[in-house]
């Protein structure tokens, strides 16, 4: 895949925390943790980022706005894997929200780069998904690697 659909899929997850900058209460729907994190939104950008972008990466739309979404929705599950802060709604606007429920702490807000090495958000992000995801992409390019040299 061309480099602007790596640069696409790094930066979408990161949209829903564009509404840490409103100006509504936070947890409120247009707050942080509000509908920007709902499934609804992840789908609706996901959709509209495949229109403008399907063919230039020459793939179906629908194999790419289901990818987008379900890259766009890893935020809201994410957030929802952290204890403390407010939940996430994901099925807004039917109701209900969701998370609390795992083993990452709400990440430090206003931190600066000397506290890096002692934020427990850090330390459990790297931890809890940093070294999985590093772990099974080596593992995976390592079979590749032992199996193209199989091949005749």
């Amino acid at each position: 895949m061309p480099w602007t659909y790596w640069g696409i899929v790094t930066l979408l997850p990161m949209v829903p925390d564009l509404d840490v900058f409103s100006v509504a209460a936070y947890g409120s729907p247009l707050g942080h943790r509000g509908i920007t994190h709902s499934l609804l939104f992840a789908g609706l950008l996901g959709a509209a980022t495949a229109a403008l972008c399907y063919r230039r990466f020459r793939v179906r739309w629908w194999s790419l706005a289901s990818l987008l979404l379900a890259i766009i929705a890893s935020h809201g599950l994410l957030d929802a894997m952290t204890w403390g802060g407010e939940t996430v709604p994901f099925f807004w606007p039917l109701g209900g929200r969701y998370g609390n429920w795992g083993p990452l702490p709400v990440s430090d807000v206003g931190i600066d780069l000397s506290d890096l090495i002692d934020s427990r958000a850090i330390r459990a992000e790297l931890l809890w998904l940093w070294l999985p995801t590093i772990a099974a992409v080596s593992i995976k390019l390592l079979y590749d690697r032992f199996a193209q040299r199989r091949m005749p």
